[in-house]
């Protein structure tokens, strides 16, 4: 089961923010050009065996400056199964090295959409569930939005937390357009206003709880913690096995202390974690694979 930045849809989005894409094997590689210093090469979420060769000739054909390999295990395929898997440990030339500030999150969550929905609700943390019961006693309706509802309330919502929205815009519009169906947004309202948000995206058999947002005043009536669930019923009805919380705090990783937070909150909502191979990189000096 690939994950999701390996779908076309994702290669299609990268491809709108002014990166080159190809492919080896049935891996999709992301090249950014810089003026004078070559590129920037991405291989995210790929399996071993890694063709690190092709990976290198590839790097050679673009001038990269540097290589950023972010792999995963075949963690999906056998997670939910009841025999255990042990994977052996990605072997890196010597020139590569551990990356310590990663792209993408190295630790992530899941739930097993498979079971039934009282099983996966009886799954959540007592307080998790009492607010959930809370918030629907708020009258809170949930919907489908648009990609502009959703990006006013992520904007406001950086703003209060002292985040300017610049690339927030661009994040948003062309990974709803590249996903086209596949990306909805849900929104839940209160007095026909819109108090939170998130985006949800299945690819394949996984959904991917990609991006939220709330107001105050959302935050206040419960809203992010029911929307959540109905997302969660809503990926299960279209026949998704697994709900992934698209990342949470991993401790090899000390610096990224301000996922606590999420990482708290989504951590009610049950489900097993999984742990991705550490990234690396390797750099290149430019002039030495023109």
């Amino acid at each position: 089961m690939k994950d999701i930045r390996q779908s076309p849809e994702y290669a299609n989005y990268i491809k709108s923010l002014g990166w080159q894409v190809e492919k080896i094997g049935r891996w999709y590689v992301f090249i950014r050009k810089f003026s004078l210093l070559g590129s920037l090469v991405k291989v995210q979420r790929i399996e071993p065996p890694i063709p690190f060769e092709k990976i290198e000739k590839l790097a050679k054909k673009h001038r990269a400056f540097q290589i950023i390999i972010e792999p995963t295990l075949s963690v999906f395929s056998s997670f939910f199964s009841n025999t255990s898997t042990n994977p052996q440990p990605i072997i890196f030339p010597h020139n590569y090295h551990p990356l310590k500030s990663p792209f993408l999150p190295t630790k992530t969550l899941v739930l097993d959409l498979q079971k039934p929905e009282e099983e996966i609700f009886a799954s959540f943390t007592k307080n998790k569930r009492r607010d959930i019961q809370i918030a629907q006693r708020h009258n809170l309706k949930i919907k489908e939005g648009t990609k502009e509802q959703f990006y006013e309330l992520k904007k406001k919502s950086l703003l209060r937390k002292g985040v300017l929205p610049f690339w927030t815009k661009k994040e948003i519009f062309p990974f709803c357009q590249a996903f086209g169906k596949k990306a909805k947004i849900l929104l839940a309202f209160f007095s026909e206003k819109p108090v939170a948000g998130l985006i949800l995206v299945s690819v394949g058999k996984r959904a991917y709880y990609w991006q939220a947002a709330s107001t105050k005043k959302g935050y206040r009536l419960l809203a992010p913690t029911l929307l959540l669930w109905e997302a969660i019923k809503i990926a299960k009805k279209q026949g998704c096995q697994i709900f992934d919380f698209e990342g949470i705090y991993d401790e090899r990783f000390p610096k990224n202390r301000s996922w606590l937070g999420f990482t708290h909150f989504k951590k009610g909502f049950g489900g097993k974690e999984v742990e991705f191979p550490l990234p690396f990189f390797s750099s290149k000096f430019p002039l030495t694979i023109l």
